[in-house]
């Protein structure tokens, strides 16, 4: 009984206890599990539903567009069948109409030979009828034959070769005129004449008397290290120098300007430190303005400083005032010019050309006799130029005939700096002189209204006034013009004269 209570009551107290749990915590709904499980499944179905319609729609669409690429892919194999079809029927063709071509070739082969031999029989037939009525051999007649077709043929080429040279001689002279010009426009330099007096300007008088020194011990010291003429007295605060040797003179420039700023007394050890320093200094400069020319030029030479100390003494030397530097690169620059219009070797040209006054670098040595074209043969050579150069520069005042295209231009060009107006002192006066004389010769007859000289002299050309000078009177007046030129005027060459005389007659209409 007792364990029955007791089990009982265990039975109770565990049915209170979950209850209460259940009360408590609520921990299990199934209604609403169920609910939302039915939710969800129904929800998962719509889903999967929607997702196959879409899976079928891209089925749909990728098979449309695998079959409209096939079709595509079938139209193009169509296209490429039908191509190559077309290619083969063409190519057969080809071969077939080659084939033609070959039949026919050979076809005309076999008539050319047929026809080259019934020829070969037929002159074989004439030598034989030719040799039994002349009573030659067949050879004989042949050589016969030959001999006088070549004769005729020698005859006529050279009636060819004389009419082409007369042709050429026509058009030899302006060909040249218009290469000349045609290079004197695209040379553009200033002119190269060089002022011959130095001078040097003082800040006061009184440093001229310590220059000089007592009695002009000084200044007799200095024209004696230096053979250069100093003058003091011709103008205030201004000192002159004057020399034969440019170098020299450049010299005493220097050593003159150190001088000047000599501070403490001037003697004969201070003149002489002031001259070797000038040397020294102007031994660099020729070497720098060496340098400076020939990296213009566009030669190669610079490893050798003695080379290029001598070029840099043509700076420092003059041609009738014109300054040789100048001078040998136009020289150069324009033979290199006139060397490519005709296709010649521009290299030899234009080294050439610079270097045809190399001489004159030394030539004014008192110990050195040679003339200096010759000079600059022998500079040449030393310093390793190629034998067309050294012939190109030398022979261009014609200590030996020249015997290369090059060495003709270089010549020309030559005459062609030192002879253009304005290049020489005594060039520019005598041609000044020559253009007033003809300015005034031409003028001095009546009826001329105005009048040019052309081609730099060579040509004058003179406008009539058409009132005072009929037609049948110019031929006489350009004869007369033409006779006192030659009688008045001293001129190199020939002068041409053209008179001309316009009308104009002008008329209204109404």
């Amino acid at each position: 009984m007792l364990n029955f209570i007791i089990t009982a009551v265990g039975i109770f107290s565990g049915v209170l206890v979950s209850s209460h749990l259940i009360n408590k915590y609520k921990i299990f709904d199934v209604d609403k599990k169920r609910q939302d499980a039915t939710e969800i499944l129904e929800q998962s179905k719509n889903e999967a539903e929607a997702i196959k319609k879409e899976g079928e729609m891209r089925l749909e669409q990728l098979k449309k567009h695998l079959e409209e690429d096939h079709e595509l892919r079938e139209a193009r194999l169509k296209k490429i069948k039908d191509s190559l079809s077309h290619k083969g029927e063409s190519l057969s063709k080809k071969e077939n109409r080659a084939q033609e071509v070959k039949l026919k070739l050979a076809s005309y082969k076999e008539e050319i030979q047929s026809a080259q031999d019934q020829l070969k029989r037929i002159e074989q037939s004439v030598f034989e009828k030719l040799s039994a009525k002349s009573g030659m051999t067949v050879q004989e007649v042949k050589d016969s034959i030959l001999y006088r077709y070549d004769s005729e043929l020698k005859n006529e080429n050279e009636k060819k070769l004389l009419i082409y040279e007369e042709e050429l001689k026509d058009t030899a002279t302006k060909k040249a005129q218009k290469i000349v010009i045609n290079t004197m426009q695209r040379l553009n330099v200033t002119t190269s004449v060089e002022n011959k007096a130095v001078l040097i300007k003082v800040p006061k008088d009184q440093i001229k008397g310590k220059i000089v020194g007592k009695n002009g011990s000084n200044i007799k010291y200095f024209e004696e290290l230096i053979d250069v003429a100093v003058v003091f007295n011709d103008l205030p605060n201004v000192i002159s120098l004057s020399a034969f040797n440019l170098v020299s003179k450049r010299i005493a420039e220097v050593a003159i300007k150190k001088l000047i700023k000599f501070k403490g007394v001037i003697d004969h050890n201070v003149i002489k430190k002031a001259v070797n320093d000038a040397e020294r200094e102007t031994d660099q400069e020729l070497y720098e303005i060496g340098e400076k020319a020939l990296k213009s030029m566009g030669i190669n030479k610079l490893d050798n400083k003695e080379f290029v100390r001598t070029i840099g003494r043509l700076q420092y030397r003059t041609s009738y005032g014109q300054n040789i530097m100048k001078h040998s690169m136009e020289v150069g620059w324009i033979a290199q010019m006139i060397g490519g219009e005709i296709g010649l070797d521009l290299e030899v040209c234009k080294v050439g050309g610079f270097l045809h006054d190399l001489g004159k670098a030394i030539d004014q040595d008192p110990n050195i006799q040679e003339s200096h074209d010759k000079l600059s043969k022998e500079l040449m050579e030393k310093y390793g130029f190629s034998p067309e150069e050294v012939h190109a520069a030398w022979t261009h005042h014609d200590a030996i005939p020249q015997e290369t295209a090059e060495a003709l231009i270089v010549k020309a060009a030559d005459a062609v700096s030192g002879g253009r107006p304005g290049a020489r002192q005594d060039t520019l006066e005598r041609y000044i002189e020559k253009m007033k004389a003809l300015d005034e010769t031409v003028n001095s007859f009546e009826g001329i209204k105005k009048s040019f000289a052309m081609s730099a002299g060579r040509e004058i050309r003179v406008y009539v006034d058409p009132e005072q000078v009929l037609d049948d009177q110019i031929t006489g007046m350009a004869y007369n013009i033409a006779r006192k030129i030659e009688n008045n005027v001293v001129y190199p060459g020939k002068i041409k004269v053209k008179v001309v005389r316009r009308t104009k007659a002008t008329e209204v209409a109404k």
